[in-house]
């Protein structure tokens, strides 16, 4: 039996130093493209609700926020660094969608002193309003989530 694994793992194909390259490309140009989308739906949007608060509306002062920011930037950046290499292509999709939606919002709240939400949801007694990046990293979130439980159950 342990002939038969090792000749299929002998036999499939290992991935090329190419492949990594082509896909940091992918990566990094689907960043900038979600980056943009996200800005140029902002600057076209009619009446954009303008956020001076933190994350879900929470009124922290300033200087928590950027340090806030700093932290769990710092925090998500030496994780991901650390662990890319064992990540999948949806992993790493999922942490490009995260990174994206953040460098949108917090580079928004650096130049702005805001961020522009206008997606406005309703849901039984919750209420919230938000923009493209908050749904990248919801997304992107969903999809690390949805990724682990199904690396759990094999």
């Amino acid at each position: 039996m342990d002939d038969v694994a090792n000749n299929i793992e002998a036999k499939s194909p290992k991935p090329k130093e190419s492949d990594h390259y082509w896909s940091f490309f992918f990566l990094c140009v689907a960043f900038l493209v979600l980056l943009l989308l996200d800005q140029l739906v902002k600057h076209f949007v009619a009446s954009p609700f303008l956020s001076y608060n933190f994350a879900f509306s929470l009124p922290v002062p300033v200087l928590l926020m950027y340090i806030i920011y700093f932290v769990v930037i710092a925090a998500i950046v030496y994780y991901v660094s650390k662990n890319h290499k064992v990540f999948s292509f949806f992993s790493k999709f999922a942490w490009t969608l995260i990174f994206a939606g953040a460098a949108s919002n917090i580079g928004e709240r650096i130049i702005l002193s805001h961020v522009r939400d206008f997606i406005y949801i309703s849901f039984y007694k919750w209420t919230g309003v938000y923009n493209l990046a908050d749904g990248y990293i919801i997304l992107g979130i969903l999809i690390l989530l949805l990724s682990s439980r199904k690396n759990y159950s094999n």
